[in-house]
C-alpha cells in the first residue's frame, strides 16, 4: 500500500491547473474540463464565416485579367475578421490561380451548405469577370467567370447566377449575405464575344439579375451594377468602385452607413452607403443593386455585436425594387422630413408616421399613416397596398330626424332619436370617388294626442330602409362625401281610443328624396368617425290635402373599412 501512495500523489497533482508554469511547459496529467452543457453551448454557439473570392487572372486570354479583384477579396476578408469590425470566426479567402476555378470555389460552397446550422452567418464575396451567353431558345443566361472558365463552355465551366443564388439561398445559417462585384454587358468587369453582345442589342427585354429566387429569413442579394451598366475597377481607389465603398461603409464611414445609431451596420445600412457614393462616384454610370428580405432585429450585422443589435427598439421602412420601377428614384418623406431618395431604408422610431413618396415628376406616389412597431421592417410596398381609407365601409351609430314641416307631426312628431347602420361602396379606376350606399334604421316613437283634454301617448315604431349615390373623395386624414338618397318610412299602426277613423293612427309607408352629406376623420387604421346629414322631401296627406314633407336628420357613427 505504501508503494502506491507516490503513484497516488503524482495523479492527484496532475489534476491541479497549470496556471503558474512557465511558457511552453505543462503538466503532464489530468487537466479541467468543462462541463457537458459547457461543451454543448461552445460546439452549437453561432458561427460567423465569409469566403472571400478574387479572380485576378483567367486561363483564357479572352478574358482581361484585373488588377484589383484579389485586393478586394482580401479587404474584405481582413475587415470581417477583424474583432475591431466584422469579428467574423472563420474567414476564407480564395485568390491564387489554384483556388479560383470554378470546381475549387463550388467545392468550398458545398462544403460549408453540408456545416453550416440555421444560427449561423454566413456571407460569401465574389469579385471577378462576368459574361451572358444565350441559349438555344435565344434566352440570355448570366455567368460569373472562373480561372478557369472556357468561352465556348460557360455552362460547364462558368457559374450561372441563377444557379449560384438558388444554391445560396438552400443553405441553412439563417443570415447570409451573397455581395457580387461584376457586371455582365461587355463593360469593365465583364467581356462578351461579339456575336452574342451583337445579338443583345437586338432584343426586346434586357435580362434582370434574378429576382425569383425566394431570399431567407434574414438573406441579401448585393450585386455591384444593374444589368446594362458597368462595375468598374478605379486605380486612385486600388479596388473595385462599390467594394471600396463597401469597406468604407464598414470601417472609416460606420457612423454614416448606420442610419438607425444602434452601433451596427447592418448589409443593408453598408449597401445604402455604398451605393450612394458608388453612383457619385461613376456620376451615374454604375448603379448598384439589391435584394433583400430585412427581418429586424435578426438582420445580418457586418460590423458591431449581436448584443448592440438585441438592444436596437428602431422599425425599418425600405424598399428594394429594380431600377426604373416607380419608386425607383423617388423621395421619401417621413413625418414632413426628406429621408432620401429610393431605393433605400430609413430607420422609423416605434408609433404612428406619416409617410410620402414623391416621384422623380413630382407626382405622390404614396401618403399615409402607419404604425411601427419595435424592431419592425416595413416593405414600403405593403405601405403601398395598404389604401390610405378603404373603399368598402359600414358604420353605426344613433341618428336625430326632426320634422321641418307641419306635415309629419301627426306621424312622427317634431323628432325621434334611433339608430341606423349604413354601408357602402366607393369605387376605384376611372369612376373613382363614385360611391353606392345605403343603411336600415329603427327609431320607436311615442305619438301625442289629446282627448277630451287628456295628453295621451301611444308607441309607434318607426323604420326606414335608404340607398343613394353620390361622391366621396378622399383627404389627409379623412374623407368628405355629397350624394342623393331615396328613402322609404314605415310606421306602424296606433290603436286605441282616440284613434278611431283618424288617419294618422294607420300604419304608413311613403318615400322621401334629397340630398346628404357625410364626413369622416380617421383614427387608426381602417376605423374611423363618421358624421352625416340628410335633407329630404316628401309629399303626404294626413287627412287635410296633399301637403309637402321636410326632415332634415343628423348622425353620428363609428366607421370600419372593408
Amino acid at each position: 500500500m505504501l508503494r502506491l501512495l507516490p503513484l497516488l500523489i503524482a495523479l492527484l497533482s496532475g489534476c491541479v491547473t497549470t496556471q503558474g508554469l512557465p511558457e511552453g511547459q505543462r503538466d503532464k496529467g489530468f487537466s479541467t474540463s468543462r462541463s457537458t452543457k459547457e461543451a454543448l453551448d461552445a460546439a452549437f454557439a453561432p458561427r460567423k464565416v465569409a469566403v472571400v473570392v478574387g479572380v485576378d487572372t483567367y486561363a483564357d486570354s479572352a478574358f482581361p485579367s484585373l488588377k484589383w479583384a484579389s485586393h478586394d477579396a482580401l479587404a474584405v476578408g481582413v475587415t470581417l475578421g477583424d474583432p475591431a469590425y466584422g469579428a467574423f470566426d472563420r474567414v476564407i479567402e480564395l485568390t491564387a490561380s489554384n483556388q479560383t476555378t470554378r470546381d475549387r470555389i463550388l467545392a468550398e460552397l458545398v462544403s460549408l451548405r453540408n456545416d453550416l446550422r440555421r444560427q449561423d452567418t454566413l456571407v460569401v464575396f465574389i469579385s471577378s469577370h462576368g459574361t451572358m451567353a444565350l441559349d438555344a431558345q435565344g434566352e440570355p443566361h448570366l455567368y460569373l467567370v472562373a480561372q478557369d472558365t472556357r468561352p465556348k463552355d460557360l455552362r460547364g465551366t462558368a457559374i450561372e447566377l441563377d444557379e449560384l443564388q438558388r444554391f445560396f439561398s438552400d443553405i441553412r445559417a439563417e443570415r447570409k449575405a451573397l455581395i457580387l462585384d461584376a457586371c455582365y454587358n461587355g463593360e469593365a468587369k465583364s467581356t462578351l464575344q461579339p456575336s452574342v453582345a451583337q445579338r443583345i442589342e437586338r432584343l426586346d427585354e434586357s435580362p434582370t439579375l434574378s429576382r425569383k429566387v425566394r431570399l431567407g429569413e434574414a438573406e441579401a442579394h448585393l450585386f455591384a451594377s444593374t444589368f446594362g451598366r458597368p462595375a468598374r475597377e478605379d486605380d486612385t481607389l486600388e479596388h473595385g468602385v462599390y467594394t471600396y465603398h463597401l469597406l468604407d461603409a464598414m470601417t472609416w464611414s460606420q457612423a454614416a452607413a448606420d442610419s438607425n445609431a444602434d452601433g451596427l451596420v447592418t448589409i443593408y445600412e453598408a449597401h445604402d452607403l455604398a451605393r450612394s457614393k458608388t453612383v457619385a462616384w461613376t456620376a451615374g454610370a454604375q448603379v448598384p443593386e439589391a435584394y433583400f428580405r430585412m427581418v429586424g432585429r435578426n438582420d445580418l450585422v457586418l460590423v458591431g455585436s449581436r448584443e448592440a443589435e438585441t438592444a436596437s427598439e428602431m422599425g425599418q421602412l425600405f424598399w428594394y425594387g429594380a431600377e426604373g420601377e416607380a419608386y425607383d428614384g423617388a423621395a421619401l418623406f417621413v413625418d414632413g422630413r426628406e429621408k432620401g431618395l429610393l431605393p433605400g431604408a430609413v430607420p422609423l422610431s416605434p408609433g404612428r408616421h406619416r409617410v410620402k413618396v414623391v416621384g422623380r415628376d413630382g407626382l405622390v406616389l404614396q401618403e399615409r399613416s402607419i404604425f411601427v412597431s419595435a424592431a419592425e421592417p416595413i416593405p414600403l410596398e405593403l405601405v403601398r397596398a395598404r389604401p390610405a381609407y378603404y373603399d368598402g365601409f359600414l358604420s353605426v351609430g344613433p341618428k336625430v330626424r326632426i320634422a321641418a314641416t307641419d306635415a309629419l307631426l301627426p306621424l312622427v312628431g317634431r323628432a325621434q332619436v334611433g339608430f341606423e347602420v349604413d354601408g357602402g361602396y366607393r369605387f376605384v379606376g376611372p369612376v373613382r370617388g363614385l360611391t353606392i350606399g345605403g343603411g336600415l334604421g329603427y327609431a320607436p316613437h311615442q305619438a301625442k294626442f289629446v282627448d277630451a283634454g287628456a295628453v295621451e301617448f301611444k308607441p309607434r315604431h318607426v323604420v326606414w330602409g335608404e340607398a343613394g349615390v353620390g361622391y366621396r373623395a378622399g383627404l389627409p386624414g379623412g374623407t368628405l362625401g355629397v350624394g342623393y338618397r331615396l328613402r322609404v318610412t314605415g310606421l306602424t299602426a296606433l290603436e286605441g281610443p282616440g284613434c278611431d277613423g283618424t288617419a294618422a293612427c294607420q300604419s304608413w309607408v311613403y318615400l322621401s328624396h334629397g340630398v346628404q352629406a357625410e364626413q369622416t376623420i380617421t383614427l387608426r387604421g381602417r376605423w374611423a368617425l363618421r358624421f352625416e346629414e340628410d335633407f329630404g322631401v316628401t309629399g303626404i296627406d294626413v287627412g287635410g290635402g296633399l301637403m309637402p314633407g321636410v326632415d332634415v336628420s343628423v348622425s353620428i357613427g363609428v366607421e370600419v373599412g372593408l
